[in-house]
């Protein structure tokens, strides 16, 4: 019979957690990033089907097209407006107001997205904004907006490149209008197809290559900003010129997030969520 030390089992216990912990930990960490994107994908289907129920009922002109509905004045105030993607917390929010009593009064899509706005400090301002990427906009009363990059394609390397698209957005077949005004063409003119983008990307996973398929993983992606390939340029604002090296989950001037792992800087695991909401007839009356 073999007694062991207490040294002896104190250094088996830690080989057996080193041997296990891995896997444990990447458990916890599927388990917390599935969550947060069937809340985010709840959240997105939500705020779609306000969206579309709102605008078909907004009092615009037959010929307006979505663009026109977005920048009326009625639709900012009652339903959606970009203005709210970016709040300054010390300038928008008054002293002693909660967000509760902030966005009661706000737009009703921008309500049910608050709960997907994350918190970041910028050139001294306390923001609470939406996912994506910060662009500069000197439109906006807090200087900043937001636009989502969207991933077509990657290099060998793992570099991106990218297309920009809105939060808010038109369902449309092609370049051009949409089905929103009675002038469109094709079968479904008036009608009102939204599809509200969410760039999901987790805190606590990484991203791979996947060249064999996704359940084969390659090389992580690492995170390097300076070379990817930007083939529309952003729809409204500008990139900040800025980049400080930052580390977060949205992190760098497109927003594509960076990690400290496997000895270097890396991508979190990264999708586009979108939801939409199709098929609501607008109620014109002259």
């Amino acid at each position: 019979m073999v007694v062991k030390s207490h040294a002896q089992r104190n250094a088996q216990s830690l080989i057996e957690f080193a041997a296990i912990s891995l896997a444990l930990y990447i458990l916890l960490a599927a388990t917390i990033e599935m969550g947060r994107a069937l809340f985010g994908a709840q959240v997105l289907q939500q705020a779609a089907n306000v969206c579309g129920r709102e605008l078909s009922k907004a009092p615009l002109p037959p010929t307006a097209t979505f663009a026109d509905a977005l920048n009326d004045p009625d639709v900012k105030k009652r339903i959606y407006d970009k203005r709210w993607l970016v709040i300054d917390l010390d300038a928008d929010v008054g002293a002693g107001q909660s967000l509760d009593d902030f966005f009661a009064n706000k737009p009703l899509v921008n309500q049910q997205l608050r709960s997907l706005l994350i918190y970041e400090e910028v050139g001294g301002k306390r923001l609470l904004r939406y996912p994506g990427a910060l662009l500069v906009d000197g439109n906006q009363s807090t200087g900043y907006t937001v636009a989502i990059p969207e991933v077509t394609s990657r290099g060998a390397s793992g570099v991106e490149t990218i297309s920009w698209v809105e939060v808010v957005e038109e369902v449309k077949a092609a370049a051009g209008d949409g089905p929103f005004s009675l002038t469109s063409a094709g079968t479904f003119k008036g009608m009102v197809a939204v599809r509200i983008n969410y760039p999901f990307q987790a805190a606590t996973t990484s991203a791979f290559q996947t060249p064999n398929g996704p359940f084969e993983p390659g090389p992580v992606i690492e995170a390097d900003d300076t070379d990817v390939t930007d083939s529309s340029g952003p729809l409204s604002g500008s990139l900040r010129t800025a980049d400080d090296g930052e580390v977060g989950t949205y992190a760098g001037p497109y927003g594509l997030g960076r990690q400290l792992a496997w000895g270097t800087t890396v991508r979190p695991f990264r999708r586009l969520l979108s939801a939409q909401s199709i098929g609501y007839r607008r109620e014109i009356t002259n």
